[in-house]
């Protein structure tokens, strides 16, 4: 009997070892960008009626993010909100978990229905939810501002203010083909964000003061939904992220090691690189402009990073299971 429990408690180990060993930490970025440019208070930007704003405050919540990943399946991250201050930088630390190849992610802009009208004093104030100066509740029965952005426009320099929110407006944007930084030590999902696309097709000429879920509020919420976030590039210009291919790797998990890498839409000429979780590269070679599947092999089971190079410069990569 002692020699069976024995048995059972290292079977046991071995399995939550793998278990372990297969959780990544992931961690979500967004990069503010205004046009082009990185974000920065007091710029002059365009929105699409060419008309000049600055920005002056720019936060909103986060709420509700899921991962798409590995052919499909969907990691939700719990109980976790952002408030974003499109002024700081934005990386934060969504947990340990076990994903290897990101397809999608998805999140709403605000806050859940469920803790909307719950009253901000119940958090500590570091909390994302917890009271903020200036503030970001609009009362409980409103719930809290989804969005804050003001600013002045226009010729003549006008105020404009945009505070959105309302159950009605929690809107959810998803993001296919994010850009993905994959290491040793953790997986880092990256988002632009254009800000001169929340103000599309918003007259902002003579200023515009809206405090609520309707008009010129509700369309800047709409706009965060459709058009102000796209996949980001190792690069931090948005005009480079037509540049970054989007690549597939199959099957990911590999079996005896055979896998294809399929490029979406590939113009250039890429570099193949795959290294293992220590830098050793295990795996090198050169595709042909328009070239859009390759298939090789890698010997011995691990993880290992599959990196697409072009001109020098690392310019996509995922993670790679060989079993």
């Amino acid at each position: 009997m002692k020699k069976i429990y024995l048995s059972l408690t290292f079977i046991w180990a071995i399995i939550m070892s793998q278990t372990l060993v297969a959780q990544t930490p992931v961690k979500f970025e967004i990069k503010h960008f205004l046009s082009q440019a990185p974000f920065a208070l007091n710029t002059v930007a365009q929105n699409n009626f060419q008309q000049d704003f600055t920005v002056t405050r720019l936060q909103y919540y986060i709420s509700e993010i899921a991962i798409t990943h590995d052919m499909g399946q969907v990691t939700p991250i719990n109980d976790y909100w952002i408030l974003v201050n499109a002024d700081t930088q934005t990386v934060v630390d969504l947990g340990s978990h076990d994903i290897q190849q990101v397809e999608a992610i998805s999140f709403h802009v605000g806050v859940d229905t469920a803790n909307n009208h719950k009253d901000p004093a119940l958090y500590p104030v570091s909390h994302p939810l917890g009271p903020k100066a200036p503030s970001m509740h609009w009362g409980w029965a409103a719930g809290y501002r989804f969005l804050a952005m003001e600013g002045n426009a226009g010729a003549n320099v006008s105020l404009y203010q945009l505070h959105a929110l309302g159950d009605k407006n929690y809107f959810q944007v998803e993001v296919q083909n994010p850009w993905i930084l994959a290491t040793a030590n953790e997986l880092k999902i990256s988002l632009n964000a254009d800000y001169t696309r929340a103000l599309e097709n918003i007259d902002v000429s003579s200023g515009v003061i809206v405090h609520g879920d309707y008009g010129a509020a509700q369309q800047a919420l709409s706009n965060f939904q459709a058009l102000v976030f796209s996949p980001a590039t190792s690069n931090t210009s948005i005009s480079d992220q037509l540049e970054a291919p989007v690549f597939s790797l199959y099957p990911n998990p590999a079996t005896e090691g055979q896998v294809t890498i399929e490029i979406a839409e590939a113009l250039a000429a890429y570099g193949v690189v795959v290294n293992d979780l220590v830098g050793r590269q295990v795996y090198q070679t050169q595709m042909e402009a328009g070239q859009s599947e390759l298939s090789f092999r890698v010997e011995n089971a691990g993880m290992y990073l599959v990196t697409l190079i072009k001109d020098g410069k690392a310019v996509s990569t995922k993670k790679l299971v060989v079993k």
